[in-house]
């Protein structure tokens, strides 16, 4: 079935994926910010199944025919939203400097208004490879982090020892999707200057 035979819904199993990640932000805010022994690896295990949904989410929008701009904007919603709110609370508990994150959220907040360029002028920007990579190592560094935050405080992994070696991996998984992070924005931006200018790309 094609994807116009079926009207957006909120209530559709991606969108209600889309809603999920959502929903589990704050519980991985709260889960980090505890600090108690124990909740960094539940913290861990909630952010991994939110961050699953973000490819679940697609593949079941596309094999039921429910891509839609509700669904489009449901999955980059929450994809932000978890992120964004997961790295603040990685700066409070000093899991990462501040300079760090401001630089990630800044690109997606110059990300964002090209796309909504873009939409008023029925232009559809794509995601690109280094955004791509970009996405995947955020993810990957900030779930090493949360392993990290659990054996430093007390949690399952403590008597393993791998407290220290977790959050220098974690870190410098960070700093080369910092990095992703200015290459995608400037390749994004490269790509919308035409459009910028009030062009067509």
């Amino acid at each position: 079935m094609s994807a116009e035979a079926r009207p957006p819904r909120i209530g559709s199993p991606a969108n209600l994926l889309g809603i999920a990640r959502i929903a589990a932000t704050p519980v991985v805010i709260v889960l980090v910010l505890a600090g108690a022994p124990g909740l960094g690896i539940a913290a861990a295990i909630v952010f991994a199944l939110a961050a699953a949904t973000d490819y679940f989410d697609g593949w079941i929008a596309r094999r039921r025919g429910e891509v839609s701009p509700l669904g489009v904007f449901m999955d980059l919603t929450a994809d932000k939203v978890l992120v964004a709110g997961v790295l603040i609370a990685m700066v409070e508990v000093d899991l990462l400097p501040t300079w760090m994150v401001a630089l990630i959220l800044v690109r997606e907040l110059v990300i964002a208004g090209i796309r909504q360029v873009a939409a008023a002028e029925n232009v559809v920007i794509a995601a690109r490879a280094l955004g791509k990579a970009k996405t995947m190592t955020t993810l990957v560094g900030m779930e090493v982090l949360l392993l990290a935050h659990d054996a430093n405080t007390g949690g399952p992994l403590a008597p393993t020892g791998l407290g220290a070696a977790l959050e220098l991996l974690g870190v410098w998984l960070m700093v080369l999707a910092t990095v992703l992070t200015v290459a995608s924005g400037w390749d994004y931006l490269r790509g919308a200057f035409p459009l910028l200018q009030g062009r067509r790309p």
